[in-house]
């Protein structure tokens, strides 16, 4: 989750702690966002065993990363990434760049460079650049990174 955050530029919002509260400060096993962070493995608690945490991967989480609230959140955040570089007045291929180094921590290759910036002139540039993000969010690039 904190890495959806980050990427998005967006906070994630979890009730009766502070505003600037990041996902791995929880202590609290029940605080979350509708289960997501269960759904990732977030462990009970119960006890101080590793063995508590899952590592494997469901559908579940493939669902809630394609079509979860928390996901779609986190992209169309009016006080986000993209919403701050849409006002700005940024060209496509910056638009573009900052996504890639946003969410995979490179810049995108020639050819992806390309297809980013015809997507993004293709349309509405705010929903284009939140479609785009939510692409690199769902990449193998990004899951395998963080």
């Amino acid at each position: 989750m904190d890495s959806v955050s980050s990427a998005a530029g967006a906070r994630p919002h979890f009730p009766e702690v502070p505003e600037d509260t990041m996902a791995e400060q929880l202590v609290d096993p029940h605080i979350g966002q509708e289960g997501f962070l269960d759904v990732f493995g977030r462990p009970p608690r119960e006890s101080s065993c590793e063995c508590e945490r899952r590592s494997d991967f469901s559908l579940p989480q493939a669902l809630n990363l394609v079509n979860g609230k928390t996901i779609s959140d986190a992209v169309a955040d009016p006080k986000g990434r993209v919403a701050k570089l849409v006002l700005s007045g940024k060209g496509d291929g910056a638009i573009a760049e900052e996504l890639y180094l946003a969410s995979l921590s490179r810049l995108p290759t020639a050819a992806e460079s390309d297809l980013a910036v015809k997507y993004l002139a293709g349309g509405s540039k705010a929903g284009r650049a939140q479609d785009l993000l939510w692409a690199l969010l769902n990449s193998k690039g990004f899951l395998y990174i963080y």
